[in-house]
């Protein structure tokens, strides 16, 4: 063979050598090969290659004194099956149900019933009806079909929001409320957990109600012969009334004042901490904001009525982006008759609702819209409720 044959060969010999060199797998990719074969073999397989290759490795250390193989051996073992069966330690808070990372929104509480208004009767006519005054806040609403359009601003810019979940209170759990506040049994009525007495006011406490939807609420009614002089605004009076009978509600709250007849009432109205958003306001069934009651009348209260403190434990979900919660409520009433009137959607805002799930219920994230129209010469108020946790 020729020198110029053995230079061709060994030419081609460097190029068949490149040629593998280029196309042999990437740096590593053994080990991430072999690393998820072993991810998939059942937990007590890899168990047991943690000793096997445990005690391979004593056996071919004779030298080590039998002590300190000991040690390591039960220091394997405890590694070798945390590590083999993926587990790792964290803190977290006993009420809270959320994780951190890419799991924040688990919906640890798992599929949540979904909050909705109830719906006012409708006239035979086709007509609106306003909602009873007890339930309408100085507002006619209108719950029944309508055709939707919207016509205002909704941004939200956080993607999740916690849910609280509580307990139904037992009468035992009325007990300890009542004993916080003073009050002994003084028997119990249909309806109630427990009805007490204390010094100088009678307490009644409730379980949650299925219709009207409502969560378990106490009424404290005092002895209006006994009550001290009026304070400065009816605001102060029913302040002061509260703090006496330890009843300050102890979640975030805006104070608004309304007149009801002869009846000045002052409301404590609840609202629930969202991260990156802000305070949400708590509605009824009936999309109106409430939390906390003290009615008076002539300056001096007449009862005060509220929901009962609770234990909740909360969970973060995903919610739906603005977009989606827009496209909802106007999907909202697809069927409407010819003769329902066409609304214009103007306000929208986060809110929390109540929706039961037997014998514990939640407060859950939910878009609020909101328009107006006239009909016959009355403005009737029409809001739609969106829950705002995404598809589960």
């Amino acid at each position: 063979m020729s020198d110029n044959d053995d230079l061709e060969l060994q030419a081609l010999q460097r190029q068949l050598d490149d040629a593998f060199e280029t196309t042999r797998p990437r740096s590593a990719f053994e080990d991430e090969l072999w690393s998820k074969m072993q991810a998939r073999r059942p937990l007590w397989t890899r168990i047991v290659d943690v000793f096997t290759g445990l005690f391979e490795a004593i056996r071919a250390a004779p030298a080590v004194p039998a002590a300190a193989a000991a040690v390591v051996l039960i220091l394997a073992i405890g590694i070798g099956v945390f590590s083999a069966g993926g587990v790792h330690f964290g803190g977290g808070a006993s009420t809270t149900s959320s994780q951190a990372g890419g799991a924040q929104y688990n919906g640890a509480f798992g599929r949540l019933p979904a909050p909705a208004l109830q719906p006012v009767p409708i006239e035979d006519t086709g007509g609106p009806k306003a909602a009873a005054p007890a339930q309408q806040s100085g507002t006619n609403l209108y719950l029944g079909p309508a055709r939707l359009v919207w016509a205002g601003q909704l941004s939200v810019a956080t993607t999740s929001a916690p849910v609280f979940r509580y307990e139904e209170p037992t009468a035992l759990d009325a007990d300890r409320f009542a004993t916080a506040l003073g009050a002994s049994p003084a028997g119990r009525t249909p309806g109630t957990l427990g009805v007490y007495t204390g010094d100088g006011f009678v307490l009644a406490v409730s379980g949650s109600k299925r219709q009207p939807l409502a969560e378990p609420t106490f009424s404290l009614t005092p002895d209006r012969s006994r009550l001290p002089a009026p304070g400065p605004t009816e605001a102060d009076t029913a302040a002061a009334f509260l703090t006496a009978h330890s009843a300050v509600p102890a979640w975030p709250s805006v104070d608004a004042v309304e007149q009801i007849g002869d009846v000045t009432q002052v409301r404590y109205l609840r609202q629930f901490a969202v991260p990156g958003y802000g305070f949400a306001y708590l509605v009824n069934q009936w999309g109106v904001r409430y939390g906390l009651a003290v009615d008076l009348r002539g300056g001096q209260p007449l009862q005060a009525t509220g929901p009962l403190p609770v234990n909740l434990a909360t969970a973060n979900y995903s919610i739906i982006s603005a977009d989606q919660a827009v496209r909802s409520a106007l999907a909202s009433s697809p069927s409407a008759p010819s003769a329902a009137p066409t609304i214009r959607l103007t306000s929208a805002e986060l809110v929390y609702a109540l929706a039961s799930a037997g014998d514990h219920s939640f407060y859950e994230p939910a878009f609020l819209f909101s328009g107006t129209f006239t009909q016959n010469g009355s403005t009737f108020t029409k809001r739609v409720l969106v829950p705002a946790v995404g598809p589960q």
